[in-house]
């Protein structure tokens, strides 16, 4: 059977296993940018080009200073609860999130901002395990958590990349 005669069944599956690939790899580049001299599709290039890479090396100080009524911090823990929610998600539970939680905080001592991107990194490590497996593409619920998570993952590595040349000393 030639690549143009196989069966619609065959074609949607290699469909769909084409954009869960695309999709798990261009969300890691969010997340971990992409390794130096390999081209980009979303961030700027280099691991420094993702969320882990842009606050890395941010200290505590300036996670928590104040730019235009929010700080870096509380985006980093924002982005970290959604992408929980969207691994309750693929964990069957389906509890009603209270966006404002999302929010509450604001500033971090060191400990507690080394916390916070310890637990960006694996809640983003366990949310690319997920991305990773087959994706059901034809469940609307699924596919609209996927596409939104994206979307909010990308607006908030824009949000945190200018807030750090806000805060860079």
């Amino acid at each position: 059977m030639s690549e143009n005669s196989k069966a619609p069944a065959e074609n949607v599956s290699d469909l769909a296993r084409a954009l869960t690939r695309t999709y798990e790899s261009h969300y890691r580049e969010l997340l971990e940018g992409v390794p130096t001299g390999q081209p980009s599709w979303v961030t700027s290039g280099g691991p420094e080009g993702g969320v882990y890479g842009t606050i890395e090396n941010l200290s505590a100080e300036q996670a928590s200073r104040r730019v235009n009524g929010t700080t870096l911090a509380a985006h980093v823990e924002h982005l970290r609860w959604a992408m929980q929610l969207v691994n309750d998600y693929y964990d069957g539970q389906e509890a009603p999130p209270d966006w404002s939680e999302s929010w509450k905080v604001t500033a971090v001592d060191n400990a507690g901002w080394r916390d916070l991107r310890d637990a960006l990194r694996a809640t983003g490590d366990s949310l690319l395990k997920h991305l990773a497996a087959p994706v059901e593409w034809d469940q609307e619920m699924g596919r609209m958590a996927m596409l939104a998570s994206y979307g909010h993952t990308a607006y908030h590595l824009g949000a945190i990349r200018q807030l750090a040349k806000q805060v860079a000393d």
